[in-house]
């Protein structure tokens, strides 16, 4: 089993699978996942399959998409190179190494005293993007009553993850000839609107995600050199928490600038799970870890009032990296933990 975790890894990472570019890996997982026994379903570039009957339902969710690539690598992006205990590439470590632990972990608790209760994985795409891919795989699932997202998190349970709000604030001025002066320079009032935006303080921290964040991340004001701007856009970050509401958050900031305020995504809301739900206490007695919150998104904003845990082996700062990688140690403790996670959950929800 364990061989075969580390041989399922290099295959997917060798499969590249780019955002909007997974059919590949989608058709290699359905593959694997029928010599294990199971019965895949297809839904577009996205893969699923049940385990068990009856009982509570729990569903492993993580996904097949990769970033691109990129410049900077030293080693094979997309070979799934296996070199001193690592294997390297473009999706090893997010979340092909989460996604190959989750499949052995699951063939592992149901190959030998199964437990009574049903398992339903998903291999979804577009996460890094758009998540299309689990929005439009969920409706064809078993009703979940608990899930695990497999993103890498050193096995430490993620029991709550903030949510992504982008603003676009939009300065408006008079445009006149740069050298004659007069106007009204959008530039300068966008200025001011983003010293306005750094006074902005939180005073409602989240147990386990603190407080929200609020950045201003790109600026676009004026088109030619000699011509003051008549208009110049803010783009406003906000990592969010379910201690505000996004329409409290929006309204922060339009009481703090001159600039109108629009909204260009909210989609991505803040999750959290109560720390002694049993999804909860399976994956920190699966693991030995404690729980913590998790400034990431991930496919978890799609399971909103689904208690839920974001969990799996690896680092988040490898992520995105060049040279990723995932430690073989890593993935085969992954292995173990969601062998145990699975039957925990079991345990405490009382169907074994």
């Amino acid at each position: 089993m364990s061989c075969d975790a580390v041989s399922l890894l290099r295959r997917l990472v060798a499969t590249p699978s780019e955002s909007g570019k997974e059919e590949a890996a989608a058709s290699l997982l359905e593959a694997e996942l029928k010599a294990l026994g199971w019965a895949p379903e297809r839904v577009g570039r996205s893969v699923y399959a049940v385990l068990g009957s009856g009982g509570p339902t729990l569903l492993l969710s993580s996904h097949l998409d990769t970033v691109p690539v990129g410049e900077g690598w030293t080693v094979p992006a997309l070979e799934g190179l296996l070199k001193d205990g690592r294997v390297y590439g473009r999706g090893s470590n997010d979340a092909k190494g989460c996604l190959s632990a989750m499949v052995l972990g699951a063939a592992a608790a149901f190959g030998k005293g199964a437990p009574k209760g049903t398992v339903v994985l998903s291999a979804s795409c577009e996460e890094e993007t758009t998540n299309s891919g689990i929005a439009e795989v969920l409706p064809h699932l078993p009703k979940p009553d608990a899930a695990v997202i497999g993103e890498p998190t050193g096995l430490a349970p993620a029991v709550a993850q903030k949510g992504l709000l982008i603003l676009e604030v939009t300065a408006r001025g008079r445009a006149a000839h740069a050298a004659w002066g007069g106007g009204e320079n959008a530039v300068s009032k966008a200025a001011r609107d983003v010293l306005a935006l750094e006074g902005i303080t939180f005073d409602r921290s989240h147990p386990a995600l603190g407080l929200p964040s609020l950045q201003v991340t790109q600026i676009h004001g004026g088109e030619r050199h000699n011509v003051i701007p008549d208009r110049c856009k803010l783009v406003v970050d906000i990592r969010t928490t379910p201690a505000y509401a996004p329409e409290e958050l929006v309204g922060l900031v339009k009481g703090r600038v001159e600039g109108t305020v629009s909204v260009r995504s909210q989609r991505l809301t803040a999750v959290d799970t109560a720390p002694s739900h049993p999804v909860v206490l399976a994956a920190v007695a699966a693991g030995g870890r404690e729980p913590f919150g998790s400034p990431t998104v991930s496919d978890w904003a799609y399971l909103k009032g689904l208690p839920a845990v974001k969990v799996g082996p690896g680092d988040s700062r490898r992520s995105h990296t060049p040279d990723e990688y995932l430690e073989v140690s890593e993935l085969l403790e992954g292995v173990g933990f969601y062998e145990r996670l699975i039957r925990g959950y079991f345990e405490l929800a009382g169907a074994a």
